[in-house]
């Protein structure tokens, strides 16, 4: 079971998250969709992954917690960018995860 954020990231073009993300749960191919989590890299403060690399077993078991939903590329990295920007204004620091939990 993947893990999701409670009131994840919805971008503004996606209309029914909660079906996208059934839809998701249970395995089926989501085209143009993508996942914002929070990295597992030290190096990094999040990740990108389009939905389809789900269909793999293995790497839907291993999915980081998912904090946002995007419909295309450019969306997500510009949820991405203004997240980033928000924990900056807010905090003064890039600790994403810690905001988040906080918010």
């Amino acid at each position: 079971m993947l893990k999701w954020k409670e009131n994840y990231l919805v971008s503004e073009n996606i209309k029914n998250p909660e079906k996208i993300k059934q839809k998701l749960e249970k395995g089926k191919l989501t085209y143009d969709i993508y996942l914002l989590t929070l990295s597992e890299n030290p190096d990094n403060l999040l990740d990108i992954i389009a939905a389809p690399m789900l269909i793999q077993k293995s790497f839907y078991r291993i999915c980081p917690m998912i904090i946002g939903m995007a419909r295309g590329k450019e969306e997500a990295m510009e949820m991405v960018k203004n997240l980033i920007s928000e924990v900056y204004q807010e905090t003064g620091s890039f600790r994403v995860a810690e905001y988040l939990e906080n918010r």
